[in-house]
Formats: C-alpha cells, structure tokens, sequence
C-alpha cells in the first residue's frame, strides 16, 4: 500500500499475475471493432484532464465485440470470455481480502462487485443490449490500424 493524494490515505492496488514467478498477465486481442478511440500522436496529451509530459501520456482505445468483416467471431467471444474470467478472479479475491483492499468487512460478493470497475462493459441501447466493450490503454501506441 502506498499514500496517495493529500489526504496520505494508503490505496491498496490489486494487481492480476499468473505462474508461480507473478508474470504479469498480457492478453493479445484479436482484431476487434474500434469504439470512441483517444489515440494521437501524443496519446491523452494536451486533453482537459491529460498530463504535461509526454512520457506520462497513455494512449486509449475501446474496442467491441460488434461483427468485423473476414474475422473469426468466435476468436473475439472467446477473448470477452477470457477477460470475463479475469473479471471473476479478481472480484473473488478481492471479496476474500475485502478488508485489506476495500477497508470492508461483511460485504457480499455481489456488494464488492458493485464497488469494482470490470474490464467489460455491456453497452445498452434502453434496456435492449447492443454489444460488449472493453478499454484498452498503453503508455506506448502499439496499435495497428487498418482502413
């Protein structure tokens, strides 16, 4: 835990591995429908709420699992799967240490779940589902885009 902000409060960050060495987790999408995408040249520079430096700017991107043309949509349901997975791994852990990582205790599973953010998102059109969604975001542009 370390202090963040003035207050000094300690944020407890949960961070997802995997093997007995803590890998980090890296997942490599397949190609996938752009959403709202924040990408430049200088990534979130120069936004309302973006940093000053450039070795500070994270490059953005939503993407969604809406038909692409010529790809394989059961590579893309099963990557939504996959992170839905992760998603579930971490609200069990999360439930389990609540008192560590929320400062909470008796919550239910579903109470911890509502304090989380999950990495997909169901986009609605009323109450009509429209499509899944997931952020994706880099300190480096690595994105390969084609037209």
């Amino acid at each position: 835990m370390k202090p963040v902000g003035d207050n000094l409060k300690p944020k407890t960050t949960v961070r997802v591995t995997y093997g007995p060495t803590k890998r980090s987790l890296a997942l490599i999408t397949p190609p996938m429908v752009a959403d709202w995408p924040l990408l430049g040249p200088d990534g979130n520079m120069g936004s309302k709420f973006g940093p000053d430096s450039p070795d500070k700017a994270v490059f953005q991107i939503g993407l969604a699992d809406r038909a692409l043309e010529g790809v394989d949509q059961d590579r893309v349901a099963h990557f939504f799967r996959v992170l839905d997975l992760v998603d579930e791994r971490v609200s069990d852990f999360v439930y389990a240490h609540q008192k560590d990582v929320l400062g909470t205790r008796d919550l239910s599973l579903e109470a911890v779940r509502g304090k989380m953010s999950a990495a997909v998102k169901q986009r609605y059109d009323g109450d009509t589902p429209l499509y899944k969604r997931v952020n994706v975001s880099s300190a480096t542009s690595t994105t390969t885009a084609t037209a």
